[in-house]
């Protein structure tokens, strides 16, 4: 099996551990995070350094990471830490669950993780680093952009566009050819009908702007 990194121990990334033991491909030697999260464990995986020590397992031998941080709120963390992988030389698997259904007709970029029960269907694209979250369903022809979150139970009907950073909350229903912009937020429960522009939060009956120099 071939080596492997993790970034972040939070719950998303037990999430994600799981898949990879399933997937029997990856030796995951252990996590990066901040300073105070040393030490810690999550089953046989303990956290050995921080970001700043990437270039030293890298030049170690360790050939492949992913990002186990979760979209907390935006993708910008995400995006910064692919950026800094990707700048080494790493390699940035995609973490498909063995449970999920995965269209042998959709496209995928890089760091990408499909949960347990997912579906992707024909014909999808997904961007860099996008998290499609348990049950959540990617129809036929979707054009997700990289860094963005479809969570649990999410679904996105045929020829759905999803902007950047953008996150589709749990059990959210956006209708068909519909076209999202980047850096949104749909809420849990919602359901779209229209267009959303970028930098809009969605929750309830409230729309409101989001402002994207906070992210």
């Amino acid at each position: 099996m071939e080596d492997i990194i993790l970034l972040g121990l939070g719950g998303h990334a037990h999430s994600v551990t799981d898949s990879i033991e399933q997937m029997g491909k990856y030796n995951i030697i252990g996590f990066l995070d901040t300073e105070e999260m040393q030490g810690k464990r999550f089953r046989d995986y303990i956290v050995i350094g921080t970001d700043g020590d990437m270039r030293q397992i890298f030049d170690g031998g360790v050939r492949n990471a992913f990002v186990t941080v979760g979209f907390m709120g935006h993708g910008t963390v995400r995006n910064r830490l692919y950026g800094q992988l990707k700048g080494i030389g790493y390699a940035m698997p995609n973490i498909i669950d063995n449970t999920a259904a995965v269209s042998r007709n959709a496209e995928f970029e890089d760091g990408i993780f499909v949960g347990k029960n997912a579906v992707v269907n024909s014909g999808a694209k997904i961007g860099r680093m996008c998290i499609i979250n348990t049950s959540a369903i990617v129809e036929h022809g979707c054009r997700i952009g990289g860094y963005s979150h479809i969570a649990v139970g999410g679904a996105l009907c045929g020829g759905v566009s999803v902007g950047e950073q953008t996150l589709i909350g749990a059990n959210a229903t956006v209708i068909q050819n519909i076209e999202i912009g980047r850096n949104v937020i749909v809420g849990a429960g919602m359901a779209v009908h229209k267009n959303i522009p970028d930098g809009m939060v969605l929750y309830g009956m409230t729309e409101k702007q989001r402002n994207i120099e906070d992210v």
